[in-house]
């Protein structure tokens, strides 16, 4: 016998805590308009020698 699994959480009560939370802490932020974090080094040398 097969059992499906469901999710813990249903898309519904993500949903609605997803809006108490922007009622409380403001409008969520669009993060494909955010500034893509640069994990370059270019500044720092590692073994000078």
């Amino acid at each position: 016998m097969v059992k499906e699994n469901s999710p813990f959480l249903s898309d519904e009560f993500l949903e609605e805590l997803a809006r108490e939370i922007n009622q409380q802490y403001g409008d969520n932020t669009n993060e494909q308009n955010a500034k893509p974090i640069s994990n370059d080094d270019e500044n720092i040398s590692v073994n000078q020698q």
